[in-house]
Parts: C-alpha cells; structure tokens; sequence
C-alpha cells in the first residue's frame, strides 16, 4: 500500500506535522490541507487514495467535507478516515452517516492510525476488484464459564484484529444478554438489539435486513448490540432465527464473531454448536482455569465438540507466572497496565495467534 498519496485535513499544524512524518516514513505520499475548502480544493486536483479528515475546523466542519466528497460522483469512491478528539456517540453516528469509512480519535499510536489507513485501503481494493464476499465466512465464539476475565475486551480486539491483517469484513454480535457490553465499550446506542433482529419474521432475515440492525464502529466492522435493559434472554424461536442469521452472514462472506458472555442458555449454546471456533477464556488465576477445564470436560454432554473448543489464558488480573492446565491454551495475553513496549508487542502476537487460527 506504499506509495499511495494520503490527504490530511486538519486545521492544526502540529497534527499535520506529525501524521505526514508518519506516513512519509512508511512511503507514503503525503498532501496537506489547513481547512474545509483547502481541503475539498485538494480532493479535486490530486484525486488521493484516501482522506485523513479532522472534524472540528474552522468555517466548514469534517462531516460537511466528507459529504462533499462523498456526493460528488467524480471524488465519491475516495476513502476517508475522521480523526478527531471527541468520542460522543453522536459524532461517530453522524460521520458514517455522511459516508465515512473509518473513525479513529485523538490521541492515537502513529501504528495505530497507520494500520486503520492500511485497512481500509485493502478494503477499497478489494471492492474495486469484486472480491469482498467470494468466500465464506466462518462463526467464531468467544465464552468464559468465569465473568470478569475480559471476554468482551477480547472479542473487539480480535474482531479489529482480523480486519487489520486479513482484510475480512467482520460482524460482531453481542450475545451476552441481556445486558451486554460491546456497545458500552465502543460507545455504541442500543436502540436496535439482536433481540430486536430475532424478533423479526423469518423470511425477512436477508443479509441487508440485517444490516439495519447493525452500526459500523471501524472500517469492516458492524456491531448488532445487546439490549442493554433486564429483559429476556430469547425464545425457542428466536434460537431458530439465530441459526439462520448466521447461516446468512457466513454465505456472504463475513467473519461472524459471538460475544456468549459467561452464561450457558438456549441461545447460546446454539451459537457455539454452530460455531467453527469457540475460544474458552480463562484469566489464568486458579478459580478461572478450574472453571474453565470443568467446562471443556463437560462440553460432550452439552453437544459441543471438544476438537472446536479451545482455551485462551487472557490476564485481565495481572501477570500469571504458572498455568497449571490439562489442555494447553492456543494464546496467551499479556496482561498490559503498565503499557511497556515489550508487554504490548506480547498481547499484539497473543491476538494474531488468534487471527492466525481464525483464518
């Protein structure tokens, strides 16, 4: 992706400093826009590959930019990323509403921008060349027989993972019901749940039906949230319903990820018979690897295949030094609070084992 000419809009030199001395570093071609028109002016006359976009500017905002570009049939397939320092639902709402395909927020790693451009610009390949659902997906679960070992944390990082480095578009479904917490976690409304979804007819569960259900956090990634209120946890039919959503999902190409939570009911059990893939995490500490072995020893009478299930130690508590298993996890993530390079490079490599077993 070297090579490709990158358009910064932002009103603040030292942002506009920085980005372009990133990007340039890794090859990229950087052109610079200070506001809204100088911006648009940039778009007509350099056609770039993509546009880094600030919302809040003087005279004319971000989100009136993208629209610009957006309805504009010579400029509209340009990709743009809004990078801003406000991380209020409205606004994230409001830029994919006007077109945006990735929003990042301030402040931001120089490796994390980079890989969020680096995504979407394979995406926008793989557009171009047709090739965005030739493959079936596949189902991947996440559960933990233990709350509190970060279960949720991980199902968004391996989610964001698997767009970055094997360019998939991803569903993620928040299944831990009723209350949820994906949406929580990426600021997301919960006005329309998967229980809304599973609510719906049967034969209205096609692909873009679904899609109205779902709000785009990153570049690929949709999220169907949970409800986010003490109600029920689904019916018999809505088990039903489950199935054939994520038959759906997988025959047009999506990663689908479950978030099951720490709960075993009807629906999901379903979910992780119907799964390819069930991560069964634990934190490493003691009481979470006995529940967590107990689980896998009983998956048999549960209808679960034991070859689909496996362990992944996430130290969501702190450093385990020893984990006594009968089963040795597939990954291991590093505990990262204190946020050292080398701890940080672990829990990365940690998540791409998991990315590497998806594929």
């Amino acid at each position: 992706m070297t090579g490709k000419n990158i358009l910064i809009i932002d009103d603040e030199f030292p942002m506009r400093y920085l980005i372009e001395h990133q990007l340039k570093r890794q090859g990229f071609q950087v052109t610079l826009a200070k506001d809204g028109q100088d911006g648009l002016t940039a778009v007509s006359q350099h056609k770039p590959d993509l546009v880094v976009l600030d919302v809040m500017m003087p005279g004319m905002d971000g989100f009136e930019v993208c629209q610009q570009i957006k309805n504009t049939p010579e400029t509209s397939q340009i990709p743009v990323i809004f990078l801003t320092a406000s991380e209020a639902k409205e606004y994230k709402t409001k830029a994919f509403a006007v077109g945006a395909d990735d929003y990042l927020t301030k402040p931001f790693l120089a490796d994390e921008l980079l890989a969020h451009i680096s995504a979407v610009l394979k995406r926008t390949e793989r557009v171009k060349t047709g090739l965005l659902t030739h493959t079936s997906g596949r189902v991947v679960s996440l559960f933990s027989p233990k709350g509190g070992v970060g279960t949720t944390t991980l199902a968004i990082q391996l989610s964001e993972a698997i767009i970055m480095h094997e360019s998939r578009p991803v569903v993620l479904i928040d299944l831990n019901l009723p209350i949820g917490g994906v949406a929580q976690m990426l600021n997301l409304h919960t006005q329309r749940s998967i229980l809304d979804l599973l609510k719906a007819p049967t034969e209205q569960l096609s692909v873009p039906f679904i899609h109205q259900f779902t709000q785009r956090h990153r570049a690929d990634l949709l999220v169907v949230p949970a409800p986010a209120s003490f109600v029920g946890s689904g019916s018999k039919d809505m088990v039903r319903k489950l199935e054939i959503l994520l038959d759906k999902l997988v025959d047009a190409g999506y990663q689908v990820l479950l978030d099951l939570g720490s709960h075993l009911n009807e629906i999901t059990r379903m979910a992780m018979r119907q799964s390819d893939i069930v991560f069964v995490v634990t934190s490493g500490q003691p009481v979470a690897n006995k529940l967590c072995e107990t689980f896998l020893r009983d998956a048999p009478e549960l209808g679960l295949e034991a070859r689909r299930l496996l362990p992944v130690v996430n130290e969501t508590h702190g450093r385990i030094q020893n984990i006594d298993m009968t089963r040795l996890p597939v990954a291991r993530i590093p505990h990262t609070n204190e946020r050292s390079r080398t701890r940080l490079w672990l829990q990365e490599q940690g998540i791409r084992k998991l990315v590497s077993i998806v594929k």
